[in-house]
């Protein structure tokens, strides 16, 4: 027979096996016995449907392997992206120069590479394709494409602000001190139209698996951060236009405060009036808060928590105690207050600002010159020359009159640097926006849609205005009128446990170490002695800590700025350290399967060192159990637990 025939016979006999045994299985046994013919057929048919399973098997193996090879190349090229993203966002010097501005739209545009490789891989990859048409897979095909436009467009959003930024640079000069309002504006709408991009990128990772889920979430991270961050600064940027005088001339107390002298920030031991006219910034006057005397305490209502803890130093009348309390929103208020009636004039709002906020200036106007100081102050000078070598060979007691002026000429300089000539005023905003984060510049107006900006972008206000029932605030205030804080080190341990019931317990161990000189016999006004303390060295440090607001701090607390203030005041010679500890239990720690920790630092010349340490007994810890490194900013740690 021809092979025609032959393969026409066998697709006959096959179908015909097909219909006979769809009769056998409708009749059961009375269908008749299998011929011997049908026997064969049906085992070549078994080993047909056995091959074709192998091979699609493979089929399936090998473009799994494929495919996941792809996925793996394609998640590469996106964390590589991310993590390029991060660092631009995270770099200081980002912003503030011309070129860390080019140097950050390079960064821009290798992470825009980088996703443009990852969409080429989805594109081209035909097991991911082929994954678009199976039911339980396609999920995860749509996901991962989307994933990849989000960051797409996120990376061209970001490039497109920094190219506005840099279009703008000429326009946003701070010329003479005329604030480019203009160009202000320009960048806040550009910083709010940005910011509502990234937050629309943020979507649920419902229903993808693994790390696909895993990245569509770090990626939702990045974006919502960048989102809050950028919708927060156009907020910032309109009121800062405002309070620059945009709508109207505004006048300001700025108080310079001493980091060697430590309240919960700096003491207020020096002020300059600053005026806002016409856009031009000027300044009317500067001296010490000396010339500022007050009889009676300002008509500032005091919070009872703050009454009890603070009222005996008279935060309302003596200007070096109107910062020990935690709250900005009331030492502004209070100094505004203290100085219309030590003037009869009123001020529009107070800047107040430290040591390292002034050294964030000198990084955008460079070092000055002051005749009666030997050395030209500049960023990284100005502590030691403002903080320790102006006090050196001073008397306790006697004339201040020289030193106070020298303190004076270096101010009115840096002043006379910042409203003469031009300077960049987006590379300004960006060094005070990093000292703002470590609390070195703090802002209070008495407009209250201005305070509200301050407050929520963290320039004014107090620590717990967000995540109160988690937010931990510490503070060494020197107990003194010595200017030892130049010398004394804290650091800071924190040891948190979970309870099985759920309950944070936190045990905060403080190190005070005074490194001040041994051996001083000659009072001076830097070492003492004062009325507190009996030699040279010696330092009285006034340690508080504000617990979460609902916890119970075991030392005697007070509600006090929104938290619960426990506190110890303990005393140490030159060369010595003490350590004080405190425990505080945090109620029903856990939520949405998370601990959560917020850390507001103290802004003292030198970061504090803090270690935090967590463990929980009986629960499965997702997270680096420990944290290391210098308390500088607002910290947030959290863990992931469960059973």
């Amino acid at each position: 027979m021809p092979p025609e025939g032959r393969r026409h016979r066998r697709r006959w006999s096959l179908a015909r096996l097909w219909r006979r045994w769809k009769r056998k299985r409708r009749k059961g046994r009375s269908g008749g016995a299998w011929t011997r013919r049908e026997r064969r057929a049906t085992r070549r048919v078994r080993l047909a449907a056995l091959g074709a399973g192998a091979a699609l098997g493979l089929l399936v193996v090998l473009a799994a392997v494929l495919g996941f090879n792809d996925v793996r190349r394609i998640r590469a090229d996106l964390n590589g992206a991310r993590a390029t993203l991060q660092r631009t966002i995270d770099d200081p010097s980002a912003l503030r120069t011309p070129e860390g501005r080019t140097a950050a739209v390079a960064q821009v545009e290798v992470a825009q590479a980088s996703i443009a490789n990852a969409a080429g891989r989805a594109h081209r990859s035909l097991p991911l394709r082929g994954a678009g048409y199976v039911p339980g897979l396609r999920a995860q095909s749509d996901g991962l494409v989307e994933l990849v436009a989000d960051a797409g467009a996120a990376a061209a959003a970001g490039h497109d602000l920094l190219s506005t930024v840099e279009s703008l640079a000429e326009a946003n000069q701070l010329r003479d001190g005329v604030v480019p309002l203009d160009a202000a504006r320009q960048l806040g709408a550009k910083l709010a139209s940005t910011g509502a991009t990234f937050t629309g990128l943020v979507r649920p990772a419902g229903g993808l698996w693994g790390p696909l889920a895993d990245g569509r979430r770090k990626f939702d991270r990045l974006a919502g951060d960048g989102g809050s961050r950028l919708s927060n600064g156009a907020d910032a940027v309109q009121a800062a236009l405002s309070f620059a005088g945009a709508n109207g001339d505004r006048r300001y107390l700025v108080a310079v405060l001493n980091n060697a002298e430590m309240r919960d920030q700096g003491a207020v031991l020096q002020y300059v009036i600053a005026r806002f006219t016409d856009n031009r910034l000027s300044f009317e006057a500067s001296g010490s808060v000396g010339d500022l005397n007050l009889d009676r305490p300002a008509p500032t209502p005091l919070p009872p928590g703050t009454e009890a803890v603070f009222g005996p130093i008279r935060p309302t009348q003596v200007w070096q105690s109107v910062n020990a309390t935690a709250d900005f929103a009331l030492s502004g208020r209070s100094m505004a207050d203290m100085y219309r009636q030590a003037t009869g004039q009123s001020v529009d709002g107070v800047i107040a600002i430290d040591v390292p906020g002034l050294a964030a200036i000198l990084r955008v106007v460079g070092p000055v010159t002051v005749p009666s100081v030997a050395t030209p102050v500049d960023a990284q000078n100005v502590g030691t020359v403002l903080l320790h070598d102006l006090y050196q060979g001073v008397p306790y007691s006697g004339d201040q009159s020289g030193r106070r002026e020298r303190l004076g000429d270096v101010t009115r300089a840096l002043i006379d640097r910042l409203t003469t000539g031009s300077r960049d005023a987006v590379a300004l905003g960006r060094e005070l926006g990093d000292a703002s984060r470590g609390l070195h510049l703090r802002l209070w107006s008495r407009v209250q849609e201005e305070e509200t900006v301050f407050e929520r972008n963290g320039l004014g206000g107090g620590p717990a205005l967000t995540d109160a029932d988690r937010t931990f605030h510490l503070a060494v205030e020197n107990r003194t009128a010595t200017k030892l804080d130049y010398y004394v080190k804290p650091s800071v341990l924190q040891e948190v446990e979970l309870a099985k019931d759920g309950a944070l317990h936190v045990r905060t161990t403080v190190v005070v170490d005074n490194r001040a000189p041994t051996g001083q016999v000659t009072p001076s006004y830097q070492l003492g002695p004062d009325f507190y303390t009996k030699k040279p060295g010696d330092y009285l440090a006034w340690v508080l800590l504000w617990g979460p607001a609902g916890s119970q701090q075991l030392q005697n607390q007070v509600g006090e700025s929104g938290l619960n203030l426990s506190q110890f005041v303990t005393g140490m010679s030159a060369g010595e350290q003490r350590a004080v500890v405190f425990e505080t239990v945090i109620p029903d720690a856990v939520r949405n399967g998370r601990v959560d920790l917020r850390l507001v630092p103290q802004p003292r010349l030198e970061a504090v060192p803090l270690e935090v340490r967590f463990k929980a007994a009986g629960w499965k810890i997702s997270g680096p159990a420990s944290w290391e490194g210098a308390w500088d900013r607002v910290l947030t740690l959290s863990w992931g637990v469960k059973r």
